[in-house]
């Protein structure tokens, strides 16, 4: 059973999740309680709920994590009990997942996805063939915004794209050529025909959500072109009885383009805690590696990766504060603001990643790699 969490009720601030009452920092309002479960499922059939990675039983694709509120209710009744107990007439109450805002941040058509900085609407950009760069607009649960709701974000500053060079030893971008998003005829996404570029391509994408927010900007990194999750064929059964067979790869489309095949989605490696090493030595090399796989992350843009090693790094520093009463007394005033500045540095980088801002993550990993520096030297190796 999930632990017992206190949440903001406003959609908004649904990142908001503490383990005591409280207030909510950012509207002010009273947490509630809530106990929220990781469960995999479908990507686009969120009615699916299982406790494992598996194959979604309505059309086949792998089942995605996704964060949902777990209650126990009364089949008929309106009851929403926090945890399990028996019903008027004797049965035991059933367990109930219902989605929340924010808890599906899994790309939908195999690209990279991001949150606007105004905690309600997402976007996913794909480059799903050469010269051609889509857009996704969703609202706070994942769910695709109505064409009414696209055209008035189309019609108050014309979104755009710029293809971007990167410089890899600096992560400097320079803008391109920039081309405008067209609503595609059928309403399901934004397009741009921006010409050749060749993989890895590099792109930003330029969006103003509401006439009273300011222009958002996502980057977009793709070593790789996007490649939708097929389903199954019409008709075939999954049970855990009868997985489905692997089909072979299809034949790259003409022109060298190479999509790949859709990866199985595995457990979400934030949720995994890491074994922190018992020995100083130990743990500044394990900090080393998560400072490396993040800058590998930062280079190849694949920001909504970088929480993972972000927050493991977290966890290593703030075990090296058990370690500061055995440094002299010079090099524990240097490590205890260094440790704490790595902290808020990976909180950063978990931020900045969900949104997609390049400078920003640049910026924040510049001080994440600042601290961890003094802390490697303060520390006896």
């Amino acid at each position: 059973m999930p632990p017992i969490s206190y949440v903001c009720p406003m959609a908004q601030d649904a990142d908001v999740v503490e383990d005591k009452p409280g207030k909510c920092p950012k509207c002010g309002m009273t947490l509630v309680k809530a106990r929220l479960a990781s469960v995999w499922t479908c990507p686009v059939h969120a009615a699916v709920n299982e406790l494992h990675e598996g194959k979604c039983p309505i059309d086949g694709r792998d089942l995605v994590p996704m964060t949902k509120t777990l209650t126990w209710t009364c089949p008929g009744t309106n009851v929403e009990a926090m945890s399990p107990g028996t019903c008027a007439d004797g049965s035991a109450m059933v367990k109930q997942y219902t989605p929340r805002a924010h808890g599906n941040h899994n790309p939908q058509h195999g690209g990279q996805f991001f949150m606007d900085q105004d905690s309600w609407h997402h976007l996913e950009g794909t480059y799903p063939r050469a010269g051609v760069f889509r857009v996704y607009l969703y609202d706070d649960f994942t769910k695709p915004l109505k064409v009414a709701d696209v055209k008035k974000i189309m019609s108050q500053a014309p979104p755009v794209v710029v293809v971007q060079n990167v410089d890899p030893a600096t992560h400097v971008a320079t803008p391109g050529q920039s081309f405008p998003l067209v609503m595609a005829p059928n309403g399901r996404y934004l397009e741009a025909k921006i010409g050749s570029a060749k993989l890895p391509a590099s792109m930003q994408a330029k969006v103003t959500f509401s006439p009273t927010t300011r222009e958002s900007v996502f980057d977009f990194t793709f070593d790789k072109y996007s490649k939708e999750p097929a389903p199954l064929p019409a008709g075939t059964l999954v049970t855990p009885m009868n997985p489905p067979t692997p089909t072979a790869p299809a034949a790259a489309p003409a022109g060298g383009e190479s999509g790949g095949t859709a990866s199985a989605a595995g457990p979400d490696p934030g949720l995994i805690p890491l074994p922190i090493p018992e020995t100083v030595p130990e743990i500044l090399s394990q900090l080393r590696t998560r400072t490396g796989q993040i800058k590998g992350f930062i280079d190849r843009g694949l920001f909504g990766d970088v929480y993972v090693p972000a927050f493991q790094a977290k966890d290593l520093a703030i075990a090296l504060s058990s370690h500061l009463a055995a440094l002299p007394a010079e090099k524990r005033g240097a490590a205890e603001p260094a440790i704490a500045k790595l902290v808020r540095a990976s909180y950063l980088l978990d931020a900045f990643g969900d949104i997609g801002n390049r400078n920003q993550i640049v910026a924040a990993f510049a001080q994440f790699n600042e601290a961890e520096q003094i802390i490697q030297s303060v520390f006896p190796r």
